[in-house]
């Protein structure tokens, strides 16, 4: 009869059959091995499984608090089975273990992500009480059938990158503490302090400094965007941001169009982004450099699960 067991990864051994699951179960998987190493020592708290079934990784989950240092009752979760061994009851055993182990956090709800396109996985949270809060539709821009673009800041504003200009990351953080708040979409993570942001969302291995392309005003920082490393040719969009007094005025273009030179400069072949929906002003605008929208991510709340 097949057994199954759950491990918590504690070596990379471990970890890598946690990215070998994530890549056959999600829909974009684990942008690099590092990245996925870096970030469960991102939040105290975070714990990972593996489930073995027969020996072989076939799940996977994560909790963790909030980001930010935010103390509310919600946490951030995942889970993942790889398709052949789904509807086998793998991933109610992982909602447990993680469920559990949330309640010791003092958490008392979870946040989980699903993808528009997995029909079985969103059945499966509304089944358990999970709700729908927010949706990010999926842009892509295929970059072999856009021309070379042209960056040309407005009148006034410069573009460097972090790799030029790393004594501007306390001015970017000034405009994340404006932007990311704006972004009509109802998460668990906050911006929090100067080193939780540092640490989130500018110096995870897959956010190069050269990528990093920052809009100054004189010696202020107005704006600024980044964009991951992905692999096999994709790289994806993290927060183009650019502060409330300077919007409006083409920043947040300039700042995507020197991103995707870059990229296309690079050899990439695809960028992908995400817009929260109701964003409307960046949506017009990766409408207008030819993105195209091909799959939502919905985001879900809900309880935890009951005892094993």
């Amino acid at each position: 009869m097949p057994t199954h067991d759950i491990v918590i990864v504690e070596d990379d051994e471990a970890l890598r059959g946690w990215v070998d699951v994530v890549d056959a179960a999600d829909v974009w998987g684990v942008p690099s091995f590092e990245d996925a190493r870096y970030l469960r020592g991102l939040h105290p708290g975070r714990v990972d499984w593996v489930l073995q079934y027969d020996g072989r990784p076939v799940g996977a989950a994560f909790v963790r608090p909030a980001g930010g240092g935010s103390a509310g009752p919600c946490g951030v979760a995942g889970v993942w089975v790889i398709p052949a061994f789904r509807r086998r009851g793998l991933g109610s055993i992982l909602h447990h273990a993680l469920s559990e182990h949330a309640r010791r956090l003092g958490l008392r709800e979870l946040q989980i992500e699903a993808h528009e396109s997995q029909r079985d996985a969103r059945a499966y949270l509304e089944r358990r009480g999970y709700e729908e809060i927010g949706r990010e539709v999926e842009l892509v821009l295929e970059l072999d059938a856009v021309p070379m673009p042209e960056v040309n800041p407005p009148a006034g504003i410069t573009l460097v990158t972090r790799a030029e200009r790393p004594d501007l990351l306390h001015g970017m953080y000034e405009v994340a503490r404006e932007a990311i708040p704006d972004i009509p979409v109802d998460e668990a993570d906050e911006v929090g302090s100067f080193e939780a942001w540092l640490a989130t969302d500018m110096d995870r291995p897959i956010h190069t400094h050269d990528f990093t392309f920052i809009a100054l005003e004189g010696a202020e920082v107005v704006g600024y965007a980044v964009l991951q490393r992905g692999r096999g040719g994709v790289a994806f969009h993290s927060l183009t941001g650019v502060r409330r007094a300077w919007r409006g005025r083409g920043i947040a273009s300039s700042l995507k169009r020197a991103q995707v030179a870059a990229a296309k400069r690079s050899g990439f072949r695809r960028l992908v982004t995400e817009n929260a929906e109701g964003n409307d002003p960046i949506r017009h605008l990766n409408d207008a450099m030819g993105y195209r929208p091909v799959m939502s991510t919905i985001v879900f709340r809900g309880p935890l699960l009951g005892g094993c």
